[in-house]
């Protein structure tokens, strides 16, 4: 993303918590949050979840210190929305602005500029931001005040979730039966019921290999963020707490780090599956 901001023409100065080779191009990378940040009119933070982001902005380094009045932090992170708002009236006090801009995409869109951006923030700081944002991705939504990126964020993920536990019990079934996932998607895929998650998703499935494109306990953490703010609002989202279940047991029995399509290889487990039942 970093990478995509600075080949569209704008000066990059970036900083990753974990250190590693990186080609910004005509970018930099630097040693310091603060170094970073100091005279940025913009900062975007982009880590795994709230603790990072605060551990970013207001921890030992502290970034927030090192930022010029009127400069403004995206946070592209997928976090709680009560936390979003917390994080933004914090940084207001110190006069920094605000905007909440989480995607929807991994790593290949990523690379390729096609990340679907979702904002929430004053419409005159998204506008002004614009031209930064679609370096990153393909479409910019505007959907509101502070907190209403966040909140879509993790409206979408969800149905993410779902999407794949599902995908997952009816592999299960169809492998339990005899009939085998490969023929199951091969099925799926001329239906109208077939969606390119599902088949992005489909060859790790075939093969039963999970490199991580987006961890399964990042999943299990945006279900869990997203049965906290149905709770605020007293909205019933009993799909979404069994997926937030069943991710929970697959972070637990060591899937944690492979991509969250593994939840497929967990609910494989509990159907006493084998190998061959999922080849077949």
């Amino acid at each position: 993303m970093a990478q995509n901001v600075a080949n569209g023409g704008f000066s990059v100065t970036a900083y990753n918590r974990t250190r590693r080779e990186v080609d910004l191009g005509p970018g930099s990378v630097v040693d310091s949050v603060a170094e970073a940040v100091a005279g940025a009119d913009a900062v975007f933070v982009m880590v795994s979840d709230g603790a990072a982001v605060r551990h970013v902005l207001f921890g030992p380094d502290q970034a927030a210190d090192s930022l010029k009045k009127g400069a403004v932090v995206v946070n592209m992170s997928t976090i709680g929305v009560e936390e979003t708002r917390q994080i933004a009236l914090e940084l207001a006090n110190l006069g920094v602005d605000f905007v909440d801009a989480p995607v929807s995409g991994s790593v290949g869109p990523a690379k390729t500029g096609d990340l679907v951006i979702l904002a929430g923030g004053s419409e005159a700081t998204v506008n002004q931001l614009r031209p930064v944002f679609l370096t990153m991705g393909k479409t910019l939504f505007h959907l509101g005040p502070i907190s209403s990126g966040a909140a879509m964020k993790l409206v979408v993920n969800s149905y993410l979730g779902l999407t794949l536990q599902t995908a997952s019990e009816c592999m299960a079934l169809a492998d339990k039966s005899g009939l085998g996932r490969e023929r199951f998607l091969e099925v799926l895929q001329k239906t109208g019921m077939w969606s390119p998650v599902v088949g992005a998703k489909k060859a790790m499935w075939l093969s039963d290999e999970y490199p991580a494109a987006f961890a399964l306990k990042h999943m299990t953490k945006d279900l869990s963020l997203t049965s906290a703010f149905a709770t605020t609002l007293s909205v019933g989202t009993p799909a979404i707490l069994t997926a937030l279940a069943t991710f929970l047991a697959a972070q637990a029995q060591g899937l944690a780090d492979e991509d969250m399509a593994a939840v497929a290889q967990h609910i494989a487990r509990m159907a006493g599956n084998d190998d061959q039942g999922r080849h077949s």
